[in-house]
């Protein structure tokens, strides 16, 4: 139990951060909406997606683990569909220079805000957890 609430909170904490980056994430101000889209995902990442690598193993060491960044899409695509308040919008970046190099507007649609959002989530989630659970050398 302590486990999926730490997962809950730590999910919670980077899906704000991953809205910090992308403001892509609509939540509608609320606290809770947060807090089951998180929890949605807790379940997903404990009990659906080990049932879905398994089924997945032959395709992900055909294309080098590439599936797990399309089954961590699935997850995203399911708390969006199960909680009428959560909304994914698409990315837009717009162009800016740098050192000289000029980058263009970038704007990521429906799937691939999806990917771009669920690769974030996935980044951060795995920050977050290698440094809360950094063992002490004695």
């Amino acid at each position: 139990m302590r486990k999926i609430l730490k997962q809950i909170l730590i999910l919670s904490f980077t899906l704000i951060t991953s809205n910090y980056i992308w403001k892509n994430l609509d939540f509608q101000n609320k606290l809770t909406t947060i807090i089951l889209v998180a929890l949605i995902l807790s379940i997903f990442e404990s009990i659906i997606k080990p049932i879905i690598k398994i089924l997945l193993l032959p395709i992900t060491i055909i294309t080098l683990g590439t599936t797990r960044i399309l089954i961590n899409t699935l997850g995203l695509y399911l708390a969006v569909f199960l909680i009428h308040n959560f909304e994914l919008k698409n990315i837009n970046i717009n162009s800016f220079a740098w050192q000289g190099f000029t980058f263009p507007d970038l704007k990521f649609d429906s799937f691939w805000a999806y990917l771009v959002s669920s690769i974030t989530i996935n980044l951060i989630y795995n920050l977050f957890t290698k440094t809360l659970y950094k063992k002490k050398k004695n």
